[in-house]
């Protein structure tokens, strides 16, 4: 070991060196509040072209496909969903899976099932990591004059574009106000005179637009030309000259129509304090670092905001999860110092020698900043779990350093030379501190390679990787840095002073030392009582930490609360928003509330609250008790409307029915989203439903009922809800097929007028003027009447016109077909290949509280399920899903 006193030029520049490198990785660190990582699963992504019903969905395409891959290797789980146009298996592997190559395979097979499926379906295989859960970075609102379509304008032309060229942003969502179009008015009457329809000029439009399509080639003079088709519609009235009529109804679109530029209607409304706005919702890409990409947003929001002044035009940032998870990140920084700077003192505290303190402190941001190589080597990302790791290693950085030096300074003390003294000090302790970190890193690290859960494992990846290399480089730091460090320090002493360096000696006369003598005095004249007390104390604690649930989700201070409200399937826009007004009413009466933001789609809606930064002191109130009468009121609301609930939770989305708002009915599917992530991650409280397994998805659905039911009369329960989406409204057509060959009528061309009935008719076809795009509507002249009402009755589609394959007449569908009233199933969950439905429900609060009044409510259920008289086609299982952490 002498090369620690020969080399110290050499060990300086090593230890400078991976200091500076550890600097420049950790400018390279991406900062995510939790570790971005490949999730154990695939997904097969079904649509079809087609609205479909989810059993032809089902048997068509989802089966075919579970039964594909069901061979494959290390598959443990197989969930799937099928609906009206769009279906989704997701494959849960085993966690040592090779992903990769498990990906190859699964893509490889369903390649070779697609071409077996009809044709309407659509087949692909999707990776999904941690990171695409929630990768929504900021949610922006556009305040200005001239209400919400001029805002809503100026956005399109002028922020939108703005914001989607920033580095890193992947897409920017809309939501308010209309949108600009260019509108085709038809004359009815003249349309009707000449036998052509909405769907006539739509098929016009799109076979006259073909945006750069090659035609061939041709040689001139040694030189070859590729011919294009360039036929994008760049003036008005180009759309106007087309010509629409056929044969002896030969008319151009200016004939029938009117061409102007116009706005679509509203397909989402969102309002601050019950005035109009615009949102805008900036989705991050996957690979940006999100605080910088946060920070570059806001420097381009205020050269927008001062851009855009004089159009009295506002951006103001709502939300930003880049600013939470840079606090979160900063707060736990300023715990490690502060634990650091702690650690510093209590040492100065008993040596009482600052040069020591100054050398076993410098321990500290060598080996922090040394450990970031090994997170760049490693891939790990800078996150809320390896800065935990960090601080947790902060503490135990000082232990190894301060022994090495203890003990050098104890032989120096003795009288030995300062070569020796370093030498001998440091060969006497590299063992028993090896020993330590050892002891310490396996303590710490091996359990998690116990667990099962995949991302349990990634949680023991990520702190283990901080604490491992923090302690690796500390140990190394002791035994080489320190070292060489107090050879330097004492050696100039000797040199300059001529004496030995010694400790403050410590005096008897100290109270606190004198105290801490008796008490161990005391121990060791009275082992057993001692031994007895150590273990009396041990298991009190393991029963008060029995006693605390390590599952209870906490309450989580924040300055807004979000009011979820999933609405019946078929809901309107208008209905949705009058029953989210209704909710806004109520909110105005909480003082605490500065803004009330809503964001309404057609069947559902999400109501941010933002609270004044000092609520608090308004009327002396926490946020739980604001909580509290922000979820009263909001249920005030929807208990009276059956078809609204409101929810404080994001799992409520979704459409369905009950409590929870419904979904799919299977654990996978809703893992995807940041909902399933925490269930993964095990935040949140433990879960106990009902399943039903079996094959007739409709006997299913009426035995889930009538145990929901019996289940709600319980005293126990305070809520309860199956999770199935509920039947969508729908009008069945049943279609005389003699009449329609005798029309000379198809059931393409049915489908093709049936697709135009509808106020404004979307053509498909953009039009653009110089960077602006506006989408060509369709429209009859009766709809810019102030009487008029868009929607559409049954008595009109009883009346809707069909044209013969010639075009040439026009024939009512309640002439060949009977239009009648009906409901359609949404969506069916399988689980392995087994059709399941799930009941949840929550008890009152006083059954958690007490383990007899549980047991006594779950044997309640069980009770119901015994008797309830199940059919042997159908299973129902109690489950208790414990949360993996």
């Amino acid at each position: 070991m002498k090369f620690i006193i020969h080399r110290k030029t050499l060990i300086s520049m090593l230890f400078i060196a991976t200091t500076l490198l550890g600097y420049v990785s950790y400018q390279q660190l991406k900062m995510e509040i939790f570790p971005n990582a490949e999730l154990p699963m695939l997904f097969v992504q079904i649509v079809s072209d087609i609205e479909v019903t989810p059993e032809y969905m089902e048997q068509k395409a989802v089966i075919p496909v579970e039964s594909a891959i069901a061979s494959l290797e290390n598959i443990e789980l197989i969930e799937s969903t099928a609906g009206r146009r769009r279906g989704t298996v997701t494959i849960s592997y085993e966690n040592d899976t090779d992903l990769k190559y498990a990906y190859l395979k699964l893509d490889e097979r369903i390649a070779s099932l697609a071409g077996e499926l009809p044709d309407e379906f659509t087949l692909r295989v999707i990776k999904m990591d941690t990171e695409q859960m929630t990768n929504i970075l900021m949610t922006l609102q556009v305040r200005g004059s001239g209400g919400a379509d001029r805002v809503r304008n100026f956005v399109d032309q002028n922020i939108t574009g703005e914001l989607e060229n920033v580095d890193g942003v992947a897409a920017v969502n809309v939501y308010g106000g209309r949108q600009k179009s260019v509108d085709i008015i038809l004359n009815k009457a003249a349309c009707e005179a000449y036998g052509i329809t909405p769907t006539r000029v739509r098929t016009v439009l799109s076979r006259n637009m073909n945006i750069r399509q090659y035609g061939g080639m041709i040689r001139e003079e040694g030189n070859r030309y590729f011919v294009y088709l360039d036929a994008e519609y760049q003036d008005i009235r180009q759309i106007e000259s087309l010509v629409i009529g056929r044969g002896r109804n030969t008319v151009q679109l200016k004939d029938i129509a009117e061409v102007f530029y116009g706005e679509k209607e509203e397909e989402t409304i969102s309002r601050i304090n019950g005035k109009d706005a615009i949102s805008l919702m900036i989705i991050n890409d996957a690979q940006a670092n999100i605080i910088d990409l946060s920070h570059q947003i806001r420097k381009d929001i205020e050269t927008l905001n001062r851009k855009n002044q004089a159009f009295d035009i506002e951006i103001i940032v709502q939300d930003d999860s880049a600013e939470m998870m840079e606090d979160n990140i900063n707060q736990i920084i300023n715990l490690a110092l502060l634990g650091g700077l702690l650690a510093i003192f209590v040492l100065w505290v008993f040596l009482r020698n600052i040069s020591l303190v100054v050398v076993v402190a410098l321990a500290m941001p060598v080996s922090i900043y040394t450990a970031f190589n090994f997170f760049f080597g490693f891939g790990v990302t800078i996150n809320s779990l390896t800065l935990v790791g960090i601080a947790l290693a902060v503490g135990m950085l000082l232990d190894t350093s301060v022994v090495v030096l203890e003990n050098i300074y104890r032989l120096r003390t003795l009288g030995y030379p300062p070569v020796e003294a370093v030498l001998k000090g440091t060969r006497e302790v590299w063992r028993s501190v090896l020993a330590a970190t050892l002891t310490t890193i396996v303590v710490l690290i091996v359990p998690f390679s116990f667990s099962s859960n995949y991302l349990v494992q990634l949680l023991g990846k990520s702190i283990g990787v901080s604490i491992v290399s923090t302690l690796s480089v500390s140990l190394i730091v002791s035994l080489l840095l320190i070292p060489m460090v107090v050879h330097v320090i004492i050696a100039r002493k000797r040199t300059r002073t001529g004496a030995r360096e010694v400790y403050q000696k410590v005096s008897l006369d100290n109270y606190w030392i004198r105290m801490y003598l008796f008490l161990l005095k005391t121990a060791l004249r009275n082992p057993v009582p001692t031994i007895v007390g150590v273990i009396v104390i041990f298991f009190v604690t393991i029963l008060g930490s029995m006693s605390v649930s390590v599952n209870q989700l906490s309450e989580l201070e924040t300055d807004q609360i979000q009011v979820y409200v999933p609405l019946s399937t078929g809901t309107t826009l208008e209905t949705s928003d009058a029953i989210v007004a209704s909710i806004e009413d109520r909110m105005t009466g909480i003082e605490e509330i500065q803004d009330i933001v809503a964001n309404i789609q057609e069947e559902e809606a999400v109501i941010t609250l933002i609270l004044h930064e000092d609520y608090r002191d308004i009327k002396n109130r926490s946020y739980g008790d604001v909580r509290t009468d922000v979820q009263t009121y909001a249920l005030e609301v929807t208990d009276n409307n059956p078809s609204a609930s409101a929810s404080l939770t994001s799992s409520a989305m979704g459409g369905g029915s009950g409590f929870g708002g419904g979904g799919s009915g299977g654990r996978g599917a809703g893992a995807t989203g940041a909902v399933g992530f925490q269930k993964l991650m095990g935040i949140g409280e433990d879960e106990e439903y009902l399943v039903l397994k079996g094959q007739d998805f409709s006997l299913m659905i009426e035995i889930a009922e009538a145990l929901e039911s019996y289940i709600e009369e319980l005293d126990n329960i305070q809520r309860v809800g199956v999770m199935v989406r509920e039947n969508q409204p729908e009008v069945h057509l049943d279609f005389n097929t003699l009449l329609m060959t005798d029309y000379d009528l198809t059931l393409g061309q049915v489908l093709s007028e049936l697709s135009s009935f509808q106020s404004e008719i979307g053509s498909g076809i953009t039009f653009r003027q110089g960077t602006e795009e506006y989408e060509v509507m369709i429209k009859y002249d009766e709809s810019l009447a102030e009487d008029y009402e868009e929607d559409k009755t049954m008595d009109e589609l009883r009346m809707l016109e069909v044209p013969d394959i010639n075009d040439e007449n026009l024939y009512e569908l309640e002439s060949f077909a009977d239009v009648f009233y009906a409901r359609g199933m949404r969506e069916i969950a399988r689980v392995n290949q087994e059709k399941q439905i799930e009941i949840q429900y929550q008890y009152v609060d006083d059954v958690y509280d007490s383990k007899e009044l549980l047991e006594y409510a779950r044997e309640e259920i069980e009770e119901i399920i015994a008797s309830a008289g199940i059919p042997p086609g159908v299973a129902v299982e109690l489950i208790q899903e414990e949360s993996p952490l």
